[in-house]
């Protein structure tokens, strides 16, 4: 038997992969979904390598190498900024934001699909689901 974690794990992935195919069908800029990952959290207001490191698990090294991904492709520009150390910043370009937008359109009409294939009042129980607490505050 599939346990709950595994089917949103699949579902999660499912509407991930979709959105990625859907993008780099529709567009030049070819992006991974770690790309996404790291674009998504630079637009969320994470924009130093420790930043992105913490919320993404991953290494100095990589968060360097997206950055540099990104920088090439034009969705972000890169400066050294000095806090208590000097850290590298990443923040959108006007194409990042355009990604961000672009993106936005694509997840509204998977969104729709959704709602489409399992009925409005399944949706918005599912919305419901969704948002409420899953785990005991401690």
């Amino acid at each position: 038997m599939v346990d709950i974690i595994e089917l949103l794990y699949r579902q999660y992935k499912h509407l991930r992969d979709e959105t990625e195919k859907i993008w780099n069908e529709q567009n030049d800029i070819q992006l991974t979904t770690a790309e996404w990952y790291v674009i998504n959290h630079i637009n969320q207001g994470a924009s130093t390598v420790p930043e992105i490191m913490k919320r993404m698990d991953i290494t100095k090294q990589a968060v360097h190498k997206f950055f540099n991904g990104l920088e090439e492709k034009g969705i972000v520009q890169t400066a050294l900024i000095k806090a208590p150390k000097t850290q590298r910043n990443a923040t959108l370009t006007s194409l990042g934001y355009e990604v961000i937008d672009k993106s936005a359109l694509i997840q509204v009409k998977i969104v729709k699909q959704i709602e489409h294939n399992i009925g409005n009042e399944n949706y918005l129980k599912l919305k419901e689901l969704l948002n409420m607490p899953w785990q005991d505050s401690e």
